[in-house]
């Protein structure tokens, strides 16, 4: 039989077979499906002649391709060893006749190219707005200035299985995420699905949509945009839509830490799980983030956060949103991580819903 009938078939025929050999089916399906994204996701990489010029407190002079500084770690591309992943505070200049976006401290960007400095542990950018000169512990991040949007793109996609004989459990989640970076704008999608099922009991199922624009700021306040579908039956709702904006401030933004606060107003709108009722609020968002970067290319990275919502036409119902992540590097560019996803509600919609749902989930994925 032809093989391409025989995936075909695993992947689309097992609703129609008996139940036994449907969840074996959905098994291999959802496995199949994980792998061939993980696998498959290819980054976009504009690149540049190997010319640019890393020095080492050590004494050492590195020619090779700058890609990014991030994470405190400088990712050079050479042509003998590959690509390497330097600690940031091992650094002591970099130079490329090549433009590059520099941000610094305090959220402001620079554009230029990448001059030698007289002195050490300091970075020189020139550009068309002039010479700016200013620590590399200053530098937050460091990419080059593509020319095209699939080159300012980049992201991950996660993917984690997990499976019990004894009662037929199966989980699976998937997870992407992508972001966006040009001189005046930034832009995140953010997507995940969780669905769980077991012998004897009902299958679950919660996901969500999230999509985030901000406009570049030279201070530490800069505007947001928010829109978001979320779906989670067990807290009461089957749709629920979000669209809103306000503020970010930014207290602390360097190469190993980031503290932000937001500040906005949302419109919610929710359809009731097992009902045609539908409900409409206006909230207030207040919420905290923090990132830890990693210090070195395998080092752990962490970020977390808390929104809590406030109805503006009732003190009786709060909604809380916390996240927490740890991603380690594997090999390349895959990494494995571990997440913590809490969705606390007062007053859910529906009856007999849950207050509160915490949902662990550990994946493998791969960063482009």
């Amino acid at each position: 039989m032809n093989r391409k009938f025989l995936v075909f078939r695993t992947l689309f025929s097992a609703p129609f077979q008996p139940k036994h050999i449907r969840r074996k089916s959905q098994i291999v399906r959802l496995a199949i499906i994980g792998i061939v994204l993980v696998l498959t996701a290819t980054p976009v990489v504009a690149g540049h002649p190997k010319t640019d010029i890393a020095t080492i407190d050590d004494g050492s002079i590195l020619y090779g391709e700058i890609l990014s500084v991030k994470y405190a770690a400088l990712s050079l591309k050479t042509d003998a060893v590959g690509t390497l992943n330097i600690e940031w505070r091992r650094i002591t200049g970099l130079t490329s006749k090549y433009e590059y976006q520099v941000e610094v401290t305090g959220g402001t960007r620079h554009y230029g190219r990448l001059e030698p400095h007289d002195k050490p542990m300091h970075l020189k950018v020139v550009g068309s707005a002039g010479t700016f000169e200013f620590k590399l512990s200053d530098v937050v991040r460091l990419a080059p200035i593509e020319d095209t949007f699939w080159d300012r793109l980049n992201g991950s996609l996660n993917f984690g299985l997990t499976y019990t004989q004894a009662n037929g459990a199966l989980q699976y989640n998937l997870g992407y995420d992508a972001n966006y970076r040009s001189r005046k704008n930034y832009a995140t999608l953010t997507a995940s699905s969780i669905f769980n099922t077991q012998d004897d009991a009902e299958s679950t199922q919660q996901s969500y949509i999230q999509l985030l624009m901000a406009q570049v700021s030279i201070g530490k306040w800069g505007p947001f945009e928010l829109a978001a579908v979320q779906s989670n039956p067990d807290q009461g709702y089957d749709l629920r839509t979000l669209l809103g904006a306000g503020a970010s401030r930014f207290f602390v933004e360097s190469t190993t830490h980031l503290f932000a606060l937001n500040l906005g107003a949302v419109y919610n709108r929710e359809e009731v799980t097992n009902s045609v009722e539908v409900d409409n609020t206006s909230e207030l968002l207040t919420g905290i983030s923090f990132r830890r970067y990693k210090r070195d290319a395998y080092s752990p990275g962490v970020e977390t956060s808390l929104n809590i919502f406030s109805d503006f036409s009732s003190n009786d119902r709060h909604r809380a949103v916390f996240k927490f992540n740890v991603a380690w590097k594997i090999i390349h560019d895959y990494v494995f991580n571990f997440q913590v996803n809490d969705s606390y509600d007062s007053s859910p919609p529906g009856e007999d819903s849950s207050n509160n749902n915490v949902v662990v989930v550990t994946s493998i994925g791969y960063t482009f």
